[in-house]
């Protein structure tokens, strides 16, 4: 845990609420940074809108732990307020407020039971990474128990009495990856059709003195529809993501590809690439993040050998959204322009080459754009599975132990005496 973050939990005073650092390597330039999420699991992109945003309630989570990664402006303030409900925590009834300020540096733990809300959200984007507890076998099959994975948000009143939270009993048995990856499936299969808008679930008392859990859900009034750009470039294509719905400009978008995920920060000035990026064994999903008034432009070339579209040029413009993703195929070089205050969300696709190996951080080639002639390459064509992925995940997290010791490499193309190309990587010391 580094200075900044301890300095961050000094106040922090409910048990098992705290801050970590998140491991992120620089891009080469000041506040440019590369920023790994290893894991398999779900992870949720959550957007607020333009228009002023609060909640206006609390949330409690019994078998949630809320892992979030504030992301937007830098000086924004954003309010978080806190209320212990576990009713056999030390802390329990505590109360807690203080500002945020978003950064990709840290990430925020909130544990099941611990009440939350936030003002200030417009124009914030929130990454949920969470966890997920169940309950022990014994609570498991007891008729108290009322609690369900469908029936996990229990909402307070934002003016609620201390005195009149009784306590909760969270979820303590950490879900398997079959949970996760199950959760995945059924998001993936199952959003397109969804018709409600994200549920409340409220405690009532009955006149019999009981007290029962009611879910309250609303009517989705449209769905959500995105005007899509297209591409003369055979399989580069923009896709809508299935989204949940939460108000008129706010919703959460879970990420359920199994592959690990990363985002990539461009600083606050406006940045255009200086080279195309090409991969041979990574295809790109990319979320863009950022204003969705703002305009990046996206440059292409076809270098796929045997392609119907070989070396054919496109250029378009679009605008950022956390509900739209743009698929990038192995072997299409890219380029991207007014990238400035834009964050791209990248959960890709990977294939291996025939001798079913794929290196990270070694597939990239970085081509001039400026270079016209274009070199056709034989893409992989093996597509990664479930163990490889938790393979990479495995890497990544031994690696994320060290501090960073280079920037993010870059890869070149040289020429020997006799005209064949020759991959180089060049990696700057930090």
């Amino acid at each position: 845990m580094n200075k900044d973050i301890i300095e961050l939990n000094k106040n922090i005073n409910i048990v098992g609420l705290h801050w970590i650092s998140r491991w992120r390597v620089n891009n080469g330039k000041k506040d440019f940074y590369v920023v790994p999420f290893a894991t398999t699991y779900p992870i949720n992109i959550i957007y607020h809108g333009k228009s002023k945003f609060k909640y206006g309630q609390y949330g409690i989570h019994l078998g949630q732990q809320d892992t979030l990664t504030f992301l937007g402006n830098k000086n924004q303030k954003i309010l978080a307020k806190f209320i212990d409900c576990r009713k056999y925590s030390p802390t329990f009834k505590s109360v807690l407020s203080f500002y945020i300020t978003p950064s990709s540096s840290r990430t925020l733990i909130i544990p099941p039971g611990v009440a939350h809300t936030f003002h200030h959200l417009e124009n914030i984007f929130t990454l949920n990474s969470y966890t997920l507890f169940l309950p022990k076998i014994d609570r498991l099959f007891s008729k108290d128990l009322t609690w369900s994975p469908n029936n996990d948000v229990i909402n307070l009143p934002e003016d609620i009495n201390i005195d009149d939270i009784e306590g909760y009993e969270p979820m303590t048995e950490e879900a398997s990856d079959l949970v996760y990856h199950r959760i995945a499936d059924i998001q993936s299969e199952g959003l397109n059709k969804h018709a409600f808008l994200h549920s409340e679930t409220r405690k009532i008392r009955l006149d019999n003195g009981d007290n029962v859990n009611l879910r309250f859900r609303e009517k989705i009034a449209s769905n959500l529809k995105i005007l899509l750009p297209l591409s003369t470039i055979l399989g580069v294509e923009f896709r809508q993501i299935p989204t949940m719905q939460t108000g008129k400009e706010s919703g959460i978008v879970p990420l359920t590809r199994k592959s690990p995920m990363y985002l990539v920060e461009h600083g606050d000035e406006d940045y255009n690439f200086d080279s195309y990026g090409l991969h041979l064994g990574q295809e790109d999903h990319l979320t863009f993040l950022g204003d969705p008034s703002r305009e990046i432009t996206l440059k292409l070339v076809d270098m796929r050998k045997g392609s119907a579209t070989l070396f054919y040029e496109d250029e378009i413009t679009f605008n950022p959204s956390p509900n739209m993703e743009l698929v990038i195929p192995c072997g299409i070089a890219h380029a991207l322009f007014n990238m400035g205050n834009i964050i791209t969300v990248n959960r890709p696709v990977i294939y291996l080459n025939k001798e079913k190996e794929y290196i990270p951080g070694h597939d990239v080639i970085d081509w001039e754009i400026a270079n016209k002639n274009y070199q056709a390459y034989n893409i992989n064509k093996i597509e990664a599975d479930l163990d490889y992925y938790q393979f990479i995940v495995s890497k990544q997290k031994e690696i994320m132990k060290q501090q960073p010791t280079h920037h993010t490499p870059k890869s070149i193309v040289l020429y020997d005496k006799n005209n064949k190309p020759i991959k180089v990587l060049i990696k700057e010391k930090v």
